[in-house]
């Protein structure tokens, strides 16, 4: 018989006795690696949160660029047919995409998305600006209550998604920002950490000198609770007015990968490849 006791992760928990096989044991202490699990009661959360409470199935993919279409090719392929595929492969099966009012080439290529096995609903942005934060605030309907993922258009990257809802249901947050690190970082919202929370998230910081090279890569994981933070004003960004309340009251965490990540609209991409 084993304790269940809480790791150090600003949450409230019970402490629970429960009986466990030995075979069970022995597995669950092979997957204790010191980082990403500590120890037996760590081990036991862990994957009972990819078990039950940290499955997503719905995304939403924050298009609106007038002078990027999501439709570009990328390494011979459209880049929201990398980002469905990609979503598809993590167990997503609704997606949304926020699509400028001319984008119709996306739609063609995707249809309802019954050819990937999944369902694709499109919703248009009518207006000639809006923030992002905005945009987020229109998938209100389409996530209901659930927890979901939303990435920018321009954003292809090796991430294993299941593992960065795992990491946020753990991490007591409302929002979790997929993090990658970059030489200069003006370009992209900074972020100074704390442990796992995001501490304090600077848009596209000028001065270059200390300033951290972590970055958001652009991929989230939210909440429901995310549009209570959100602003009434068309022009609300994520990065200048929902980010920055929330790393104050501690509910933004921050997930770093090292795989390959690409901003295909700055033609950035690391490890070096580059847009064909």
């Amino acid at each position: 018989m084993i304790k269940y006791d809480s790791f150090r992760i600003p949450m409230q928990r019970s402490k629970i006795a429960i009986t466990l096989k030995e075979d069970i044991l022995k597995r669950l202490d092979r997957a204790i690696d010191g980082e990403t699990i500590r120890n037996r009661s760590h081990a036991i959360e862990y994957f009972l949160n990819q078990a039950l409470l940290a499955k997503v199935e719905k995304a939403f993919i924050i298009a609106g660029h007038k002078d990027f279409s999501c439709a570009t090719l990328f390494e011979g392929k459209p880049v929201v047919e990398r980002q469905i595929e990609l979503l598809r492969a993590h167990g997503v099966k609704d997606i949304a995409l926020f699509l400028y009012k001319g984008e119709k080439a996306v739609q063609k290529i995707l249809g309802d998305g019954t050819k990937y096995g999944l369902r694709v609903t499109y919703l248009w942005q009518t207006e000639e600006k809006i923030g992002t934060a905005h945009a987020v605030s229109r998938a209100r309907k389409f996530v209901g209550d659930d927890l979901f993922l939303a990435m920018y258009s321009h954003i292809v990257a090796d991430l294993d998604l299941v593992d960065l809802v795992a990491y946020h249901a753990q991490a007591d947050a409302t929002a979790t920002v997929a993090l990658t690190s970059i030489e200069d970082p003006s370009l992209y919202g900074a972020v100074e950490m704390k442990g796992e929370k995001i501490v304090a998230f600077a848009e596209k910081p000028k001065e270059k000198e200390g300033v951290s090279r972590v970055i958001s890569a652009g991929i989230f994981c939210f909440s429901p609770e995310i549009f209570d933070y959100i602003p009434k004003e068309k022009g609300a960004s994520l990065e200048k007015d929902v980010f920055p309340k929330l790393a104050k009251e501690g509910k933004l965490a921050g997930y770093m990968f090292e795989g390959k990540w690409c901003n295909v609209r700055n033609l950035i991409c690391f490890p070096g490849k580059k847009r064909k």
